[in-house]
C-alpha cells in the first residue's frame, strides 16, 4: 500500500464531507493525486475550481482505474447503490484499491455489498454542517471530531490500519465499533436530534402567531440542522429506521414526564430535571466542542468542589 500521504485517492460523490476530506488532506501535505467521480459535471467542475480536487472523470469504471483508495462521499441509499456495483467493478479493471465509505449507519450500508471484499472498511465521521455541497467545505471540518470505523472479522487489517491513519492525519480520533452499535448510538446522538429540529421548525411553521419571526438564540441552536440536506436525512430516516424510532421513543417519553411536571406545576422537580441535564451536557462539553480551549478550563472549574459544582 502506498505511504498515507501519497495514495492516489478517488472521491465517488463529491460535497460537503468528500469536498473537507480532500481539503484536509491537501492541508497536509497530500502529494498523492485526489480526483473525484459523479455522475453530473456541475459540482465535479466546481471542485476543480476551487482546488478542491486534482481532475474529474464521469465514468465509474475509468475512475477506478490506477485507484489507491475509493473514498464514497454519497448520500447513503446512493452509498448503498455504489458497494452493491464496486465488487465487480473492480474485479473487471483488475484492481484491489481500499474502499471506505462516509455514510451516517453502516448496518444497511454494509449489507448492500453483496459480494464480500475484504478491502473494505466501514466509516462515518462524526462532523458535518447545516450546509451542503463542496462549495461548503472546510478543511478544519474533522480537527479534534471522531471518526468511527465499523471493521468486521473479514476485514483486511492493513486496510483498517491505512483509513484509520488517513482519519488521524486530517485531526480525528478514531474509535472502532461494530456496526449496530454505531447505528443505535447514532440514531440517539445525531439522528433524532435532527428529527427534533425538523420536528420543532415545523410546529413553528404551523403556528398562526409565526413564532419564528421572533426567535432568538434558542431557537437559531434548535433548528440550525433543520437547514440540512433533505435527500440526506430522508435515507438516514428510510435506512436506520429501526434505531432511530427507538431513539425517538425515549425522546418521547421524556417530553411526556416534563410536560406532567409543567401541568403539575412541581417546580422542585423542574428544577431537579433539569439541574440533572444541564450537568450531563457540561460533562460533555469537551467532546461536542473539542477545539474550545476555553471548555477545557470551564470543565475544570466545574469539577473543583471548592468552584461550587452543581449536584443533581
Amino acid at each position: 500500500m502506498a505511504p498515507i500521504n501519497t495514495a492516489n485517492v478517488v472521491f465517488l460523490g463529491l460535497g460537503l464531507i468528500s469536498g473537507s476530506l480532500a481539503l484536509a488532506l491537501k492541508r497536509g501535505g497530500w502529494v498523492g493525486q485526489i480526483t473525484a467521480w459523479g455522475p453530473r459535471a456541475p459540482s465535479l467542475e466546481r471542485g476543480l475550481a476551487l482546488g478542491v480536487i486534482d481532475g474529474y472523470e464521469l465514468e465509474l469504471s475509468e475512475a477506478i482505474k490506477g485507484s489507491d483508495v475509493l473514498i464514497i462521499g454519497a448520500p447513503p441509499i446512493s452509498t448503498g447503490e455504489l458497494l452493491a456495483t464496486l465488487p465487480a467493478l473492480l474485479k473487471a479493471a483488475d484492481a484491489t484499491p481500499i474502499v471506505t465509505d462516509m455514510a451516517s449507519m453502516k448496518g444497511w450500508v454494509i449489507d448492500q455489498m453483496t459480494n464480500s471484499y475484504s478491502r473494505f472498511v466501514p466509516g462515518h465521521p462524526i462532523a458535518g454542517s447545516e450546509n451542503s455541497g463542496v462549495t461548503a467545505a472546510r478543511a478544519d471540518l474533522f480537527d479534534g471530531r471522531e471518526a468511527i470505523l465499523t471493521p468486521d472479522d473479514t476485514t483486511d487489517p492493513e486496510a483498517l490500519k491505512w483509513v484509520a491513519a488517513m482519519w488521524e492525519s486530517v485531526g480525528s480520533r478514531v474509535t472502532i465499533m461494530s456496526a449496530s452499535d454505531h447505528d443505535a448510538a447514532l440514531a440517539a446522538s445525531s439522528h433524532s436530534p435532527h428529527m427534533l429540529a425538523y420536528a420543532l421548525t415545523k410546529a413553528l411553521d404551523a403556528d398562526a402567531l409565526s413564532p419564528m419571526r421572533h426567535g432568538g438564540g434558542a431557537l437559531r441552536d434548535m433548528t440550525r440542522i433543520a437547514a440540512s440536506d433533505p435527500v440526506m436525512w430522508r435515507d438516514v430516516a428510510l435506512t436506520n429506521k429501526e434505531s432511530l424510532i427507538d431513539a425517538m421513543t425515549a425522546v418521547e417519553a421524556q417530553l411526556s414526564l416534563l410536560k406532567a411536571l409543567i401541568a403539575e406545576g412541581d417546580g422542585e422537580q423542574l428544577e431537579r430535571y433539569f439541574t440533572i441535564c444541564r450537568s450531563v451536557r457540561r460533562a460533555h462539553d469537551a467532546v461536542l466542542n473539542p477545539l474550545d480551549s476555553s471548555v477545557i478550563t470551564q470543565l475544570s472549574e466545574t469539577n473543583d468542589p471548592d468552584k461550587g459544582q452543581d449536584t443533581p
